[in-house]
């Protein structure tokens, strides 16, 4: 029965992040930004943008860790288009980067998994 349960979960979380993601491509505001810097957050760095809405300047984190900022894609100084949503100004979402979407499908086949495994 736990496996029934928990499966359900799973795949609930990764239907919940496929819609959020889809709802801030849809609705979100796509800005070019400058990535300022990395802030490290309990040896976990996240990249920093600096960008410009509605005449009000934010400073905000990215929304997917980097392992190591020096093997990052982008540098400090770099111009990212980035996927603003007015409503969540704790983070941004870096435009083309689909990481969210991947967890979303992990979540949602070891929900299969499990609950396959309750019908077994």
């Amino acid at each position: 029965m736990w496996n029934l349960i928990f499966g359900g979960i799973l795949v609930f979380a990764g239907f919940y992040l496929i819609v959020k993601g889809i709802y801030a491509r849809v609705k979100g505001e796509h800005i070019p930004s400058r990535l300022t810097s990395f802030s490290n957050e309990n040896d976990t760095y996240y990249p920093v943008f600096n960008f410009n809405y509605q005449g009000q300047e934010y400073n905000i984190t990215g929304a997917v860790p980097v392992k190591d900022p020096s093997s990052f894609k982008y540098h400090p100084g770099d111009t990212v288009n980035i996927i603003f949503v007015p409503s969540n100004t704790k983070y941004v979402d870096i435009e083309g980067s689909y990481k969210d979407f991947l967890y979303a499908l992990g979540f949602f086949a070891a929900g299969a998994v499990f609950i396959l495994l309750y019908f077994r």
